[in-house]
């Protein structure tokens, strides 16, 4: 039993290093108005186990560290990966198609954390910076520009995590 939270432990803090390592590889695409965050892809993780949770969650966290908007960025990263993915775990209890599974987990992901980030970068960006009222035009122009970003980036992920499936089953990666 020891053996196993040890494992699992060591997967997740992997996975949360990975996604901290390649979001810093890509750091000037990776915050702002125009992001090309390629770690996101690992957000399709939790198509397979609800155990890529955390640390997909925990990698955003420490990746956000890193941003121009530090600890504001940290926490509403943070909330945005976490509550989608949360999300997308309850969905997935009623869903078993794999394929299904991929393209919900980026619907939620556009529709629950992209807002929180495109509103993060409207109100504490640019010339905003908390100085200007908060403008429709700017928040959906930061938002469309994040939807066309990430979308890109999910099904690159839906690529490689059905790649590496073959090649380790990500839905017992955690068993003994």
């Amino acid at each position: 039993m020891q053996t196993n939270k040890i494992k699992t432990l060591t997967v997740q803090a992997l996975i949360a290093a990975i996604y901290v390592v390649l979001t810093l590889s890509n750091i000037s695409f990776s915050y702002g108005m125009i992001q090309f965050r390629y770690s996101e892809s690992l957000a399709q993780l939790i198509v397979f186990n609800k155990l890529f949770w955390l640390p997909i969650t925990l990698g955003v966290a420490i990746a956000n560290f890193f941003s121009p908007l530090g600890l504001v960025d940290v926490f509403f990263g943070t909330i945005g990966t976490g509550l989608a993915l949360y999300i997308s775990v309850i969905i997935f209890k009623f869903v078993k198609n794999r394929l299904l599974r991929h393209i919900l987990n980026i619907i939620v992901y556009l529709v629950v954390c992209m807002p929180i980030i495109a509103y993060e970068i409207t109100i504490f960006s640019g010339d905003n910076s908390s100085q200007v009222p908060f403008s429709m035009e700017v928040f959906l122009s930061i938002y469309g520009s994040l939807l066309i970003s990430q979308t890109i980036v999910m099904i690159i992920g839906i690529v490689v995590t059905e790649i590496l499936n073959k090649a380790i089953n990500l839905e017992k990666i955690f068993e003994k």
